[in-house]
């Protein structure tokens, strides 16, 4: 028998967590000494697909716009969902897993979605730099 996403869609949310959690330690942690120290950026963006905004009824169904952090595509696809009125507060973050036909969504906490939402959207020191040129 096949698993529903429903079925599946807490544990894929946690590896994904612990893959992203385990980056940024590797990335920001001085005392591991992990070839990737210093590279959050970098290491970030080769493991994602997309950043982007996702208008107001783009989809059927699909009331509220938001900002979707796409981590994998096709059958089966995830990614992180970031609800926000008005592109910069944000109002709650959930994680989707897809596959044909099927879906399920469910609300986050973990602190390393905020960090990243805060990082993207509002803007890290990084991103204010590129902006600003």
């Amino acid at each position: 028998m096949t698993k529903k996403c429903a079925d599946l869609v807490h544990d894929k949310y946690n590896k994904r967590t612990d893959q992203f959690m385990e980056l940024l330690d590797e990335c920001t942690n001085k005392n591991l000494k992990h070839e990737n120290y210093g590279k959050w950026s970098e290491k970030f963006n080769e493991s994602i697909l997309a950043f982007d905004f996702v208008e107001p009824n783009t989809f059927k169904d699909q009331k509220d716009g938001y900002w979707r952090l796409q981590l994998s595509w096709g059958g089966p696809s995830d990614e992180i969902r970031y609800y926000s009125n008005d592109r910069k507060t944000l109002d709650q973050i959930t994680y989707c897993y897809m596959d044909w036909f099927d879906g399920a969504e469910i609300q986050v906490h973990a602190d390393i979605w905020h960090d990243i939402f805060n990082d993207f959207v509002i803007g890290s020191e990084e991103l204010k730099e590129i902006r600003a040129s």
